[in-house]
């Protein structure tokens, strides 16, 4: 039973601290707006003021969710699931669910919640343990328009088990999200569960706009609670925007009489910017400004929402409003995080702290005052401290404070500049702080100090590792009591109360200008001794503790066995049916580590014994190296080793063994004189505690110094021909020393500087001018291998051999243009036949001895020839070099072969003229002359020892061809194209004319001929003169008989028709017939008048050609 006593008083101490706490509890709420939306992003700030980090776990469902350490100017930004605090689903409300937050850490920090949906965000401050209690009125804004997503809802945490809570004082006719009415709620929470209570505004009425607003909620057992509205809706003056209105709720105990607060950043005339009161008594009266406020008392559950039009202006944007009631109240702020349009879209809820003298006198730290995760926002801090203080932000003075009407003890500051990052408020006099903040559609506002004015005992520490009992720090005065006697010395916030033993504890509490008073009373109880233990293991073993008494005889009951203090560098579990205690160290830990635990152990005696015991465990970890080991070689490439001189066990009183495999079944039975190649030696490394560890020991053999001078080519080339041979001993080295990095190789001119190994050694860079024995010394770098010694005899290489170094040769001006393209690699044959030479050509001597600045084996040779040097190379003999000359020689071609053109079937004597030393056709004649019919001929022409081709064309002439003939009248003009030309012109084929116009023709077909000045052959085409008919007289006289036009055959589309006065046709022309007896379907026609139409096509130019008139057929009467 003892044990438990010590964990009641534990949390006893804990429950009546403000915000700046060791521990936090956030309840969750209700968001039932948000379904099937976008989740919300959930933060979690921590902060402090202490300077060395403490270790903070935060919880969810009883289960450490994260673990972090927070410091001064080190504040924490942990994200948290969404479904942790906010329950946007049915199922989570009015059950029992696993949601909220726990937050614990060894000393005092502040914790807030901050969380944010598109265009809305809310900011809940944590009241730490003040925030914890059995009886709250709830708060939550009235809703003015009722919407389906604007709500009411309130959420319970519980801090122990079997935690039974009673929610009454509503409206009994109020219908809850889940459609039950009834006049009370009541349910029970386990230690870390919640329970979620939501009331739509669009439900069962009027009742359901209040909804949650006064109700009073009570407990058993301590809990925390969350109330506001997801969304709210709280002003006349706008009936659609809406914003989150959230904040954590105190206990009844935690509440006073005066309250000042500072308008947010909306005009006080919008309706966004209001007090709301909640009374916890009945008969409560309320003063603003000084002012009484009329009307009938308030009873427990009743509110008052005080409008802006109350907030004073004091000038410069500062306006503040005091309150104050004859009996504790609840004071909630409502406000707007910005102005502007946006106004009715940031609203925002802070629970007011009340004011007291004993209030504190700094707030350090709060982290990311203007931060919701990646989000920042416009800031306003509001401070609020007594008349006459010196205050400061993060250090700066604060200016510009206004007076309070209705409560001249107290200043108000608003500050807007620069509230950003981590902000500290001291002041020389109690003080307390809040934000309004928001941008554009988003608001919302927060306090953080001043939750509980009663002073109060709070113990840190444990048991095990020293307990202390303290109270706030910053007063002016201590002294502690045990069982009202006043104890000497204990004068400080805080005492050992180990050192004065078990009782009951007060400490009288002075502070100046204020009042003095004794904080509750604090029932404490010694802690026993502690029993410790010392054990040593390996980083491979479990320990394994059989607990018994050293005060008692009776037997541990195994279920009664807990640990207490939990181990930081390993793992311990209590076995429930033999109660042996197991310990296991953390795995991969690299380094001895000592840890530490303690548990508990109850008898089965009446009265049970009891009694702890402190675990420390000393864990051994088995430390290995690696280690190298060299050796020279033997012929076989073995080298011996001592393995036990390696280094691969810092621990003398380790084990080790040595094999040649890693799976350690070839174990090696003579390690100080191990025989063997370079390799890895596994070594199995045992430590006294049976923990083994593999290390191993890289076997390195030293070469022993080799020479093969065999393998070096010494019969060098003088590659640039200037008589000196350079050698460089860093290219000989590896062609006769293999792994000759391993070795130091030196070159000597004498046999006996070589055995002694001196430093008269050649210097890398060498030359030689005649054939010279270099003598070699091979040592080993490492090691003490005796070293190699060799020679090189160095020689000079034979030149390619030539036919001669100076070559003349000519080349013919092919083309007689002045010069020749030639290859310079087909002179080659010149000076030497070997297939393996290749040639390089250079335009000095100096540069084909070098091999530097080739030129292009093909060149040019004008008139003035061409000297080019020949560098000769291969794989089998060394350079040579060779002058080639190219001189260019003309040849002569004929003035008097000329192309010619012939008739058809002529034949012409094609002369190549006199002067040739000699001719050949391309018809294989070889006379000056030949006879050609019409082609293509060349002749071959010798002169001045070149040939000289030259090409002839025999051609034949082209016809004339007459391309159209235009007739006008009786004149003929004549077109002609092609042949040659000037062109002649004839009807009958003999006598020709120039021109081609022929006049005064006759009526009928003509043929024109036309003859080129070649005279070899002329075409002709036949032309129409047409001649209209007027009259035919259709008698059988052979006079005039019939129409005739069957000259018209040489036309295309040829149409004749004939039509009476009354347009109908009477006769039309068909296919080649073009002659008209006339006659209509065999029958004469009438003597009279007839028109005609004749058209036809020009077969020459496609004209379209018409003529059209009248006709007279005159028949015998």
């Amino acid at each position: 039973m003892k044990k438990f006593l010590l964990a009641f008083c534990s949390f006893i101490c804990l429950i009546v601290n403000a915000q700046l706490d060791s521990e936090h509890w956030f309840a969750p709420m209700s968001a039932s707006s948000l379904q099937g939306n976008a989740q919300p992003r959930c933060y979690l700030y921590l902060s402090t003021n202490e300077t060395t980090p403490i270790p903070v776990q935060v919880f969810n469902n009883n289960t450490v969710f994260a673990n972090v350490q927070v410091s001064k100017n080190n504040p924490v930004e942990l994200t948290i699931p969404s479904n942790y605090m906010i329950a946007s689903t049915p199922n989570n409300l009015f059950t029992q669910n696993t949601m909220g937050l726990h937050v614990k850490g060894p000393k005092k920090f502040y914790a807030n919640f901050r969380f944010s949906v598109p265009q809305q965000a809310e900011f809940i401050t944590s009241k730490g343990m003040a925030g914890v209690g059995k009886t709250f009125f709830i708060g939550t804004a009235p809703t003015t328009s009722p919407k389906e997503y604007v709500n009411s809802t309130v959420g319970v945490t519980a801090t122990e088990d079997n935690t039974t809570v009673t929610v009454s004082g509503y409206n009994p006719s109020i219908v809850f999200a889940d459609g039950s009415v009834m006049a009370t709620r009541t349910f029970t929470l386990a230690k870390g569960k919640s329970y979620i209570l939501d009331v739509n505004s669009d439900m069962g009425g009027v009742a359901n706009r209040r909804g949650l607003l006064g109700a009073k909620l009570v407990a058993d057992k301590p809990v925390s609670v969350t109330n506001g509205n997801f969304n709210g809706l709280y002003t006349e003056q706008n009936s659609t925007n809406v914003d989150i209105l959230m904040d954590q709720s105190v206990p009844i105990e935690r509440l006073g009489k005066d309250f000042v607060m500072v308008k947010g950043n909306g005009p006080n005339s919008v309706g966004m910017e209001k007090a709301m009161i909640i009374a916890t008594e009945n008969g409560t009266t309320l003063t603003v400004n000084g002012v009484p406020i009329g009307g009938t008392p308030l009873n427990a559950g009743d509110y008052r929402m005080i409008e802006g039009n109350k907030y004073i202006n004091k000038g410069n944007g500062n306006y503040n409003m005091s309150i104050s009631s004859n009996k504790n109240v609840y004071v909630y702020q409502l406000l707007a995080g910005a102005s502007g349009n946006t106004v009715y879209q940031t609203g925002g809820m802070n629970f007011i702290p009340p004011l007291s003298c004993f209030l504190p006198k700094e707030i350090n730290e709060i982290g990311h005052i203007d931060k919701i995760g990646n989000d920042t926002y416009n800031t306003k801090l509001n401070i609020i401290t007594q008349a006459g203080a010196t205050v400061t932000v993060n250090g700066t003075p604060v200016t510009g404070f206004v007076t309070v009407d209705g409560n001249p003890n107290w200043v108000t500051y608003s500050k807007t500049n620069n509230i950003t990052g981590n902000i500290t408020v001291t002041s020389t006099k109690p003080v307390t702080a809040g934000i309004a903040a928001g941008n554009g559609a988003v608001g919302y506002g927060g306090y953080f100090a001043g939750f509980s004015s009663i002073p109060v005992i709070t113990k840190t520490g444990d048991c095990y590792n020293g307990v202390l009992l303290e109270v706030d720090p910053g007063h002016d005065g201590y002294q502690w009591y045990l069982n009202g006697n006043l104890i000497p010395g204990e004068t400080n916030p805080t005492i050992n109360p180990d050192s004065h033993g078990s009782g009951i504890y007060t400490c009288y509490i002075t502070k100046n200008n204020c009042e003095s008073r004794f904080t509750a009373e604090y029932d404490h109880t010694k802690c026993p001794p502690i029993t410790t233990t010392t054990y040593d293991i390996g980083s491979c073993n479990t320990k394994v503790i059989n607990p018994v008494f050293t005060n008692s005889t009776q037997p541990p009951v195994p279920a009664n066995t807990s640990i207490i203090v939990q181990p930081t560098n390993g793992a311990v579990s209590i076995n429930p049916t033999t109660g042996q205690i197991i310990y296991t160290p953390n795995a991969g830990i690299t380094a001895d580590i000592t840890d530490t635990f303690t548990y508990y152990i109850q008898g089965n005696g009446n009265p049970a014994a009891f009694e702890y015991f402190k675990i420390i465990v000393n864990t051994h970890v088995l430390q290995t190296t690696n280690d190298v080991m060299f050796s020279c070689s033997d012929i076989n490439g073995n080298g011996t080793f001592n393995l036990k001189s390696a280094n691969v066990a810092p621990d003398p009183t380790s084990t080790v063994d040595y094999f040649t495999n890693a799976n350690l079944t070839g174990q090696i039975t003579s390690p100080t004189t191990y025989s063997g190649p370079a390799g890895t030696i596994y070594v199995k490394v045992t430590s006294i505690y049976g923990c083994s560890q593999t290390a191993t020991i890289t076997l390195n053999t030293y070469p022993t110094p080799n020479i093969n001078t065999g393998n070096y080519n010494a019969n060098i080339c003088d590659e640039d021909l200037d008589g000196v041979v350079n050698i460089n001993f860093n290219n000989v080295t590896p062609q006769i020393v293999t792994n000759s990095a391993n070795f130091t190789v030196r070159y000597y001119l004498s046999q006996a500087d070589a055995n002694a190994g001196n430093g008269s050694n050649l210097p890398p860079n060498w030359s030689y001018t005649t054939n010279t024995t270099v003598y070699v010394r091979v040592t080993p770098n490492v090691g003490d291998c005796p070293p190699a010694l060799g020679q090189i005899n160095f020689t000079i290489g034979n030149k390619i051999p030539l036919f001669t170094n100076n070559a003349k040769t000519d080349v013919c001006d092919n083309d007689i243009n002045g010069s020749e393209p030639v290859n310079l690699n087909d002179y080659k044959g010149l000076f030497t036949t070997d297939p393996a030479v290749i040639l390089s050509f250079h335009t000095t001597q100096a540069n084909a001895q070098t091999g530097i600045n080739p030129i292009a084996a093909s060149q040019i040779i004008t008139a003035a020839g061409g000297t080019f040097y020949v560098r000769f190379q291969s794989t089998t003999g060394c350079p040579n070099t060779a002058v080639l000359t190219i001189n260019l020689k003309t040849p002569k071609k004929s003035g008097k072969l000329k192309d010619l053109i012939i008739c058809s079937d002529e034949k012409i004597l094609l002369d190549a003229g006199p002067g040739f030393s000699s001719y050949l056709w391309s018809n294989g004649a070889t006379t000056q002359t030949i006879i050609a019919s019409a082609g293509d001929y060349y002749v071959d022409l010798g002169f001045n020892g070149c040939v000289y081709r030259q090409h002839v064309n025999v051609a034949t002439a082209q016809a004339p061809a007459i391309s159209r003939i235009e007739v006008t009248g009786t004149t003929a003009t004549v077109y002609v194209t092609g042949g040659t030309p000037p062109y002649r012109y004839s009807l009958n084929g003999f006598d020709y004319q120039s021109s081609n116009i022929f006049t005064g023709l006759s009526r009928g077909i003509h043929t024109v001929y036309v003859l080129g000045s070649d005279g070899c052959r002329h075409v002709s085409k036949e032309f129409l003169v047409i001649n209209l008919i007027n009259t035919i007289t259709p008698n059988g006289d052979g006079i005039n008989d019939v129409l005739n036009y069957s000259e018209l055959k040489i036309k295309q589309n040829v149409v004749i028709e004939v039509a009476d006065r009354y347009g109908a046709s009477v006769y039309k022309s068909t296919d080649k017939n073009y002659i008209w007896d006339g006659k209509s379907n065999g029958r004469s026609l009438p003597t009279g008048t007839y028109w005609y139409v004749i058209r036809w096509t020009e077969p020459d130019s496609q004209l379209q050609v018409s003529y059209s008139g009248w006709l007279l057929i005159k028949n015998r009467e």
